[in-house]
């Protein structure tokens, strides 16, 4: 019997760093029923270059400006044909049975929609045993997090189960999941161009009755430029976020309140109301103080408040869960 179809679709911007090692790991799956796409963001560099020369079998898409990584990856849905669909990051490496192993976990459960890998850093191009993420968790205080960021990998995470949403650095989903989280068309929310989009669309994946699942067997490498961890002390705190560029900082803490106002359910907020404000207030003065640029996504939150309150109102008419399904996600910090 043939193996299901499986369409590969990387999102790239100026990646001549990586594009080499990511598209050869592709090249190396065991599962050999691939579509492979590229989608080129406008790159400046050689990228383009070396993905014509070295490696032609990949369909190139090149895009004259940067629409950003959801944006694209709809785009790469609407052309594409695959039951699974693996949205890849340039600088990522993934292990050459991650496809194979994904399909199977995939075909196990049918109301997986998202598939979460176990990710390990990589230093200097070189694969480490500490891990970059095994999926995003969320506390009352809404922080999300990336579970066992920077942690040794002693074995703490080698039991499959369910996460809270998936991590956008290597997504598995399937593709009719993806087709019935559409909002307005769109699966990746394109008013968010870039970061949080994986966290927008994982909850409401999950709000439509779609589960992020982790499994420790599904291996890929990544080489992180920022960080997403629980800070240990204010101090720490300081430190974490100035090792993440400013506009990323924006974009996040943006995206991050769009996807609140989108998909939590407001008598969840007002349970965890003083987790909620406590943390909501500290950012903001930290904001106020040492961030300015971050406060630019204020006049565009409420510039686009009208129509995210539209979409909220289509999830919450289509939604398939509970109110207490989505809490018992909602874990107390620490």
């Amino acid at each position: 019997m043939k193996e299901p179809l499986v369409s590969i679709s990387l999102v790239v911007r100026n990646g001549e760093k990586y594009i080499r090692d990511c598209l050869r790991s592709v090249k190396d799956q065991t599962h050999d029923n691939l579509e492979l796409t590229v989608w080129d963001n406008n790159s400046g560099d050689r990228t383009k270059e070396i993905i014509k020369k070295e490696f032609p079998e990949f369909r190139l898409i090149e895009h004259r400006e940067n629409i950003g990584f959801g944006p694209a990856q709809n785009r790469c849905l609407e052309i594409t044909k695959g039951e699974y669909v693996l949205g890849l990051c340039v600088d990522v490496a993934l292990n050459e049975n991650f496809v194979a192993k994904a399909v199977e976990v995939m075909k196990s459960d049918k109301k997986i929609g998202a598939l979460q890998a176990k990710i390990y850093k990589t230093e200097n191009g070189r694969p480490t045993n500490i891990i970059d993420t095994t999926g995003f968790e969320i506390f009352k205080s809404r922080r999300v997090v990336n579970r066992g960021h920077g942690e040794k990998d002693t074995g703490q995470y080698n039991q499959a189960g369910e996460v809270f949403s998936y991590e956008g650095a290597v997504p598995f989903w399937r593709r009719g999941a993806l087709e019935e989280s559409k909002v307005f068309g769109q699966a990746h929310d394109e008013d968010y161009f870039w970061y949080a989009d994986d966290i927008d669309l994982g909850w409401r994946m999950r709000l439509f009755g779609w589960k992020s699942f982790y499994s420790p067997g599904v291996i890929a490498y990544h080489d992180r430029s920022t960080t997403k961890r629980l800070s240990r002390n204010p101090l720490d705190f300081v430190r974490l976020r100035r090792t993440v560029p400013a506009r990323k900082r924006m974009l996040d803490w943006q995206n991050l309140h769009l996807t609140f106002i989108k998909n939590d359910f407001c008598l969840s907020a007002l349970k965890d109301l003083w987790p909620y404000a406590a943390r909501e207030i500290k950012l903001l003065v930290y904001v106020l103080l040492f961030e300015q640029y971050t406060l630019l996504a204020i006049p565009k939150i409420i510039f686009l408040l009208p129509q995210m309150l539209k979409k909220r109102r289509y999830i919450m008419e289509h939604k398939k869960v509970s109110r207490a399904e989505i809490e018992k996600w909602f874990q107390n910090q620490n």
